[in-house]
């Protein structure tokens, strides 16, 4: 080993040497360790933001063409002839639904130039639109800057929902989803198909969607008509539909507007020329005048139309299947065309004779509408109505109490009365509504009884106030009176309980076996009597005992409930049924149709208010144009009825409905009057039509003293007299079916002539019902007046009377002493004389004498 100082200096030189070179081999390795660790972190980075972007894109919703396509499209109401009457639509669903070929090129062009100037060339997304609007985002820190294609813009709406996302990072996530859906989007569907679905999606302002609701709202026209300028409008309002409304903003329209014109003019799709006419159009002009008149021609639904709705969604239910909230969509929403039953002709007579006050009898006082809703101390909402302020006054003040005023002034001072003992003041007062219709209503239904169809209706007396209201005719559940009797006895009773209109019973006081004890409307009872003339003259006591001893409840309310009565409940299985005591009253358009029933010969057809309705491709989806109907009585059993309810019109509580009436008409129906006469009915038809009508307080109060209360039916009877004159029905009678004969029978027992006593009468009966046992329950007796026994020669004053029974006749002769000889003069002498009675002799119950009738009892009679 070399010690030597150069040995040493050459030892040091040579470790000076090597430490350089340690140090750039340990750079060296950190450097190759920090390249290895960045192309690590890079591949991982592209591996996250791969497998990033593949979460992403895989978390995309699955889509189909159906999934672009706008479901939302208004409905339509068209009258018989397909007239239209009004449109159908939720916020987002007032949309009329366009083909492509049905949209003008200048339309779509519009929107293509203002939104998508490359829409015809991309896949689906523009890169050069992405680029641009990356730049700028970077560039000014605004990313609002669009990079949408038209494509995209359908799958925001349709697919996303349409909304903005909270955060940047959400957004990104999005516009890559929307981008990947575009791509495979147009893999699936053509150009046309895409703008087609787009135009007819967008929000345009209004509360309009699509191209050809926005064109109607505005110009009043098709989408097929607009001008460049109108076409440009509606592309404009795209982009913010609120800030860019037409009607509330034009001015910042109009800077869209001309925007849209001046790219269609770069973009080549308009000349100069027509850039400068359509520059030039005064648009706003328009548009300005046709929101006015739009304004003022706010069309509220008829009763009528009301009606239709309600039942076109009771049916897309019950026969559809759907629930309520869809059926409701389906109809707001489905683009469907509801064609009404209703006959214009017949509507316009029963609207003129309701708007006649005379029918009234010029009882205009007036009701009360009031409704407020107050804030609560404890922050809680409490509202309050007519009805409320009516029980207050009831319970505190006046039990007699009745909404019914003369004026503004008077039911305003109840008002203030009640809100003061309330505490509600202005204050506290959120909203408050008031309004005074006439206290006395009514209501009316026209229908054909062979096809269920609702010819025309009236709700109310007043001028309708608001769309799907409160309506009479068809929610209204009032008491029928006697009107019921014959669904509730007579029609049960002869059509499967063996009763025929000449099974007869004693109207005389009666108690049931449950203690029921009903009373007749007239003074007295009339003795022995037949269903026709229990019909005839109403009688409560007789209906009663045929309906306890005969009928009974169950048989009665399994027929109400086939003739389409839906408010029976278990509580309605009592004795009072018969005579129209219900626990919660029947409509009248359910009373019209159980009636129509009748006049169908026993058939049964579900009252409807529309004919057909088709869905948005012209599928029939709801049919009443060939009803079956039921067959719920028997042909016989509805003629007998009739033949019952004529003479209610010609001889009994019926005949004032005949005043309006061409006397060449037959007509058949039945009065109804309720305790205290709060409620007024006729219902009634003719070979073609029935209807019924309705007249009272909407709170059920008395209307005793106020009308002579057969206006009802004079009013009836002038609405029929004019539909049978003015459309065309010519006077004629009911058939008589071949299924029901005659028999000659005594007026009071029903049964064969027996006795010289009987008042013989022809009766109908169903051939398998004639009847065969000969009257014995009745005889008559002349009796003395004075002394009340039977008439001899000594009685002064002399009367004819029957008897139920021999027994009840009197058991002694006349005690009125002779007249004596006159002793004025000596020079003459007039004997006493007698005048024999001129009515029948006392007929004793002895053996039936041969019956005017034919020898058999079973043979029928023939019908004339």
């Amino acid at each position: 080993m070399d010690y030597s100082k150069h040995g040493t200096q050459k030892k040091e030189k040579h470790i000076r040497s090597d430490i350089p070179k340690a140090k750039h081999k340990v750079s060296f390795n950190i450097f190759r360790i920090f390249i290895f660790a960045l192309i690590a972190v890079g591949v991982m980075g592209i591996a996250a933001a791969v497998g990033g972007l593949r979460g992403v894109l895989d978390s995309a919703p699955q889509i189909s063409v159906e999934d672009v396509i706008p479901e939302g499209y208004k409905s339509f109401i068209y009258d018989r002839d397909g007239n239209l009457l009004t449109q159908l639509y939720q916020p987002e669903t007032n949309r009329i639904q366009k083909s492509i070929n049905e949209i003008p090129e200048v339309l779509q062009n519009a929107f293509i130039a203002l939104e998508d100037a490359r829409f015809r060339e991309h896949n689906g997304i523009d890169p050069k639109g992405i680029v641009r609007a990356f730049f700028v985002g970077i560039t000014s820190g605004d990313f609002s800057e669009g990079a949408s294609t038209i494509t995209q813009q359908l799958l925001k709406i349709n697919v996303f929902g349409g909304g903005d996302e909270d955060s940047l990072l959400l957004k990104f996530k999005r516009k890559f989803q929307e981008q990947y859906l575009a791509l495979e989007l147009e893999k699936t569907m053509s150009k046309d198909q895409i703008l087609e679905a787009y135009l007819n999606t967008i929000n345009l302002g209004a509360s309009t969607y699509g191209v050809e609701a926005a064109s109607q709202r505005y110009f009043g026209k098709s989408c097929s008509e607009v001008n460049a300028s109108e076409a440009a409008v509606l592309a404009g309002i795209a982009k913010s539909p609120t800030w860019y409304d037409p009607i509330s903003y034009p001015e910042e329209n109009k800077e869209r507007r001309d925007k849209t014109l001046n790219d269609m003019l770069e973009q080549g799709y308009l000349t100069q020329a027509e850039y400068d006419e359509a520059m030039a159009d005064n648009v706003y002009e328009r548009i300005a005048a046709r929101a006015e008149e739009q304004s003022d021609n706010h069309r509220v639904f008829t009763y009528y139309e009301d009606a239709a709705i309600r039942q076109v969604l009771q049916d897309l239910e019950e026969k559809l299947g759907y629930t309520s909230e869809q059926a409701v969509n389906k109809l707001y929403g489905g683009g469907l065309k509801v064609y009404l039953a209703q006959d214009n002709q017949m509507q316009n007579i029963v609207d003129e004779e309701y708007r006649d006050d005379s029918n009234f009898g010029y009882n205009n006082a007036l009701g009360l509408e009031w409704r407020c809703s107050v804030l609560e101390e404890d922050g809680s909402t409490s509202n309050y109505d007519q009805l409320t302020m009516q029980y207050w006054y009831w319970n505190n003040e006046n039990s007699s109490f009745r909404l019914i005023y003369n004026n503004a002034d008077e039911a305003w001072g109840d008002i203030n009365h009640y809100k003061e003992a309330l505490g509600i003041t202005e204050e506290n007062t959120l909203a408050e509504s008031f309004y005074q219709p006439y206290a006395m209503q009514s209501s009316f239904v026209l229908m054909d009884q062979h096809t269920g169809e609702v010819k025309a209706i009236a709700g109310g007396r007043n001028e309708k106030q608001e769309s799907l209201s409160f309506s009479r005719e068809t929610q209204a559940t009032r008491q029928p009176g006697s009107c019921f009797k014959i669904l509730g006895c007579y029609l049960p009773g002869i059509d499967a309980a063996g009763m025929t209109l000449a099974s007869s019973t004693m109207d005389a006081p009666y108690t049931t076996p449950s203690g029921y004890t009903p009373s007749n409307w007239y003074s007295g009872y009339w003795g022995l009597t037949t269903v026709r003339k229990a019909i005839t003259q109403s009688m409560n006591v007789v209906t009663t005992k045929f309906f306890v001893e005969d009928v009974g409840p169950d048989l009665a309310i399994d027929y109400c409930r086939k003739l389409g009565i839906t408010t029976l409940t278990d509580s309605d299985y009592v004795e009072s049924f018969a005579l129209g005591g219900l626990t919660y009253g029947v409509t009248n358009l359910e009373m019209t149709g159980a009636y129509a029933a009748i006049a169908n010969g026993g058939k049964y057809v579900r009252p409807v208010f529309y004919s057909k309705v088709l869905d948005r491709d012209g599928n029939v989806l709801l049919d009443n144009t060939n009803p079956e109907g039921e067959q719920v009585i028997k042909e016989s059993t509805a003629y007998l009825l009739t033949s019952a309810m004529r003479d209610v019109i010609t001889q009994g509580t019926g005949g004032p409905v005949a005043y309006g009436m061409d006397y060449g008409m037959d007509i058949a129906g039945k009065t109804g009057t309720t305790s205290d006469s709060k409620d007024l009915w006729f219902v009634g038809y003719t070979p073609y039509l029935t209807a019924g009508i309705w007249l009272g307080y909407d709170q059920a109060y008395s209307m005793e003293g106020q009308l002579s209360e057969s206006e009802h039916e004079i009013l009836w009877g002038r609405i029929m007299g004019r539909i049978d004159s003015e459309c065309g029905y010519e006077p004629t009678s009911f058939t008589v079916p071949d299924s029901v004969g005659t028999r000659t029978v005594c007026s009071k027992s029903g049964k064969l002539v027996g006795t010289s006593v009987c008042t013989a009468v022809t009766e109908y009966f169903d051939l398998s019902a004639l009847p065969s046992g000969y009257c014995n329950d009745h005889v008559g007796a002349t009796i003395c007046n004075v002394c009340g026994g039977i008439a001899n020669e000594n009685s002064k004053e002399t009367s004819y009377k029957e008897y139920s029974s021999w027994s009840q006749i009197p058991s002694f002769s006349c005690k009125c002493p002779p007249e004596t000889e006159s002793v004025e003069s000596t020079n003459s002498e007039t004997p006493p004389t007698t005048t024999p009675s001129t009515e029948p002799p006392i007929t004793p119950p002895t053996t039936p004498t041969t019956p005017t009738t034919p020898a058999d009892p079973t043979a029928p009679t023939p019908v004339g």
